[in-house]
């Protein structure tokens, strides 16, 4: 009887343990990073590790359960906030279609949704600071994007070789822009250059089909790189700010 007894309790706790765990919580176990769990085969769909100050998580890889498609990524994680979306974090066969990026996310790092060629619209968080280097190059199908206001910083390539990008939204305090950050993006007809603008990297426009550009400022800035406008059609209309 007491061996029964044992043997129940101890049944008990396994199916107890199990529940838990294949919930998202602090009971999964991955010690081979292999993105499921070693107590109870959950699947991962994001990876998440520690940020350097330990104040939030950076979703730092797709897991064995991201199947692509549409996703949301989520804004906690152990009770911390997803602030950061690390380097190459969706370079995966498998292809985003939509992606939501949560408020609580300040930086879009480098090569961070890289040739994701089914992905048609982002609309990034409105707290992301800087869009990475080449973060979104060759996503060949993206479409539309929306910077907000909080967005300082798009650094070189970020929207190379997006190749049907035809709608693109910059918030009002764009800092910088580096250098081919749109360059072969061959359906983007129209840009609006806010007056926050500091920095202008070199071949921003290179090998697109610009029509109009519309500045915010009267004129380049001293930290504008020389070549910004080479290789920029002469039939493109330049429209520079009126001089207070």
């Amino acid at each position: 009887m007491k061996k029964l007894f044992a043997f129940l309790t101890f049944a008990i706790m396994c199916v107890t343990l199990l529940a838990s765990c294949n919930k998202e919580c602090d009971n999964h176990v991955d010690d081979n990073e292999d993105g499921i769990c070693d107590a109870c085969n959950f699947e991962y769909e994001f990876l998440f590790k520690l940020t350097a100050d330990k104040s939030g998580y950076e979703l730092d890889r797709v897991g064995a359960g991201y199947k692509g498609g549409n996703i949301v990524i989520p804004s906690k994680y152990k009770g911390l906030p997803v602030v950061e979306i690390g380097y190459g974090a969706f370079k995966s066969e498998k292809k985003l279609t939509s992606v939501v990026i949560p408020d609580s996310v300040t930086l879009i790092s480098d090569d961070a949704f890289e040739n994701q060629t089914s992905l048609t619209s982002v609309n990034v968080g409105k707290n992301v600071v800087s869009i990475g280097i080449s973060a979104f190059e060759g996503c060949t199908n993206l479409k539309t994007v929306v910077i907000s206001d909080a967005t300082e910083n798009i650094f070189a390539h970020a929207f190379d070789s997006c190749t049907s990008l035809e709608s693109i939204t910059l918030g009002k305090n764009v800092k910088k822009i580096g250098g081919s950050a749109f360059e072969k993006c061959t359906s983007l007809k129209i840009i609006t250059i806010p007056p926050s603008i500091e920095e202008l990297g070199a071949w921003v426009f290179f090998d697109t089909n610009m029509t109009d550009i519309y500045f915010g400022v009267s004129g380049p800035g001293e930290n504008w790189n020389e070549k910004w406008n080479q290789y920029l059609d002469e039939s493109v209309n330049i429209h520079w700010a009126m001089a207070e």
